[in-house]
């Protein structure tokens, strides 16, 4: 049983990783503030490289994303046929959320979707024990589980509400969303032995 949450955990964690790194290494090469060979960042991960003893990616110009036809499709639903142009004569789409500190925008929307599937993952476990997965729950627990924890557990929790309901809220990062892994990981482990013992 906790066999199971720990792998399905990890693979959903490791899977966000890999899709955050890739989304985050094009939108590097799309953005016109790291132009050059140079510059800071390329020399940090996430980014794209030419093997060794290969020609380097160039640099001094950014890139072109082709959009899928998903992407089309959507962007025709959410614009309509008849986009307004900005001053460069492109469009510019109506995302949310906007860029973070270091011009993201893909980084804030993968970590909340790690973060909420780190949850419901969590969540499904505990319900085969009848584990504390919201407030009622962990109020017939509080006396099994010290109030440190039982902290946690309501840290835990409101951050996921918090991202699923306020679109205003802080944005995540993917460090934030590893941290919550970690966390919510040792919750699940403390929780599942405090079944094994009283129950």
């Amino acid at each position: 049983m906790i066999e199971d949450y720990i792998k399905n955990s990890g693979e959903a964690l490791l899977s966000a990783c890999f899709v955050y790194d890739n989304a985050r290494s094009a939108e590097k090469m799309l953005d016109w503030k790291f132009l050059g060979k140079d510059n800071l960042a390329w020399t940090e991960g996430p980014c794209l490289s030419a093997p060794a003893n290969a020609e380097q990616i160039n640099h001094e110009y950014p890139y072109i994303l082709n959009m899928s036809k998903e992407f089309s499709v959507a962007a025709n639903l959410v614009i309509g046929n008849t986009p307004i142009k900005n001053a460069n004569g492109g469009v510019t789409a109506p995302m949310s959320p906007p860029r973070n500190k270091d011009g993201s925008r893909v980084e804030s929307v993968i970590a909340k979707l790690a973060i909420i599937e780190q949850f419901e993952i969590y969540k499904e476990f505990l319900i085969t024990f009848e584990g504390p997965y919201n407030k009622k729950r962990l109020q017939a627990w509080q006396h099994l589980i010290s109030e440190d924890h039982s902290k946690i557990i309501s840290t835990l929790t409101n951050r996921r509400n918090e991202l699923t309901h306020d679109k205003n809220c802080l944005l995540p990062t993917m460090k934030e969303a590893v941290e919550y892994y970690y966390l919510i990981k040792q919750s699940a482990k403390i929780l599942y032995n405090t079944h094994v013992e009283h129950f």
